[in-house]
């Protein structure tokens, strides 16, 4: 009797352990400011220039879940590496029954006792295997790295390239959000935005060039991080992927001195459109445009070099060089 007794037992028990665990997903949604990211469009920066962005990446580590009144659980899961393309990460399990998460911790940065090692102590696909996000120069993984271009020259086309590879264990900084989240059937779901416009504020693009340190103006950037809170909890456990497409604008010049302008944003705001020469000396405007459709010029231009500029209420911002040979 004893032995069934204690198989019963065993079953039970491990019945138990199986279910006292919760799988994780975090979904981090990038924006610039209240615009979609998508790499390679063009948004307006905090001193109204245009500004591109083509690679956003950085670390978290030491990721902490706060849960049912005060309990913590850290990640398995030391180091995540977090790009600007990718919405989801799987975080595997924790060995606890999660019912309502109340804050998650974490550090932006690699930890430094990691920081002491190189991508080649560790296994391909591990995020510190990455040997773009490790700075040889300064024996430092790369804890936020943000590439772009800004307009130097007032024309509302990005020209002028800035890197910031912020490296050094003095730029970890440590976030705590807010992040009241109900699981489900044994599944917590993080939904974070990262704002990618805070990271930059109050920063001299146009002069910032290559920054591969950890001097001032990445720690501002770092700084930015808290500062201006980077990051921010969206409070649903609905949000689902989003594949961001490119908006589009195609000339046809078929007409060479009157051109048809074809535009499609994936957007439901209503558009407003410049066309301007080079030396601001000739525009044309249209406001309240439907989000996709055309623009058929209804005079000719003379030759030179034009600028179609697509705005909306929210930042987005687009821009396309033709020209016109007569």
């Amino acid at each position: 009797m004893s032995y069934y007794l204690s198989v019963l037992l065993f079953f039970f028990f491990g019945t138990l352990s199986l279910s006292a665990q919760t799988n994780i997903e975090l979904n981090i949604e990038h924006k610039f400011d209240k615009s979609t990211f998508v790499p390679g469009q063009i948004y307006i920066d905090n001193n109204n220039k245009a500004i591109l962005i083509s690679r956003i990446e950085y670390y978290f580590s030491d990721i902490e879940l706060v849960y049912d009144a005060g309990q913590s659980v850290l990640i398995n899961n030391q180091h995540l590496l977090i790009n600007g393309e990718t919405q989801n990460y799987d975080l595997g399990t924790v060995s606890s029954t999660l019912h309502n998460l109340e804050t998650i911790n974490f550090n932006v940065g690699v930890h430094s006792l990691s920081n002491l090692n190189s991508p080649s102590l560790y296994t391909p696909g591990h995020p510190l295997s990455i040997a773009n996000m490790y700075s040889q120069g300064e024996q430092s993984y790369i804890f936020v790295a943000i590439e772009g271009m800004t307009d130097s020259n007032g024309d509302q086309i990005p020209d002028k390239a800035f890197e910031f590879r912020a490296t050094g264990n003095n730029l970890l900084r440590s976030i705590s959000i807010d992040a009241e989240t109900v699981t489900e059937n044994n599944f917590l779901k993080i939904n974070l935005i990262a704002n990618i416009a805070n990271f930059l504020k109050d920063i001299d693009l146009e002069n910032a060039g290559i920054q591969e340190n950890g001097n001032s103006l990445n720690e501002k950037l770092c700084d930015n991080t808290e500062d201006y809170s980077v990051f921010s909890n969206v409070s649903t456990t609905g949000v689902s992927t989003l594949v961001s497409p490119k908006n589009e604008i195609n000339i046809d010049s078929r007409l060479s001195i009157a051109p048809t302008i074809h535009y499609n944003f994936f957007t439901s705001e209503q558009l407003n459109m410049t066309i301007t020469n080079i030396n601001g000396s000739y525009f044309i405007q249209r406001f309240n445009l439907a989000p996709e459709g055309n623009f058929y010029m209804s005079q000719d231009l003379a030759s030179g070099i034009y600028i179609v500029i697509f705005t909306t209420p929210k930042g987005i911002r687009q821009c396309k060089r033709f020209v016109i040979r007569n």
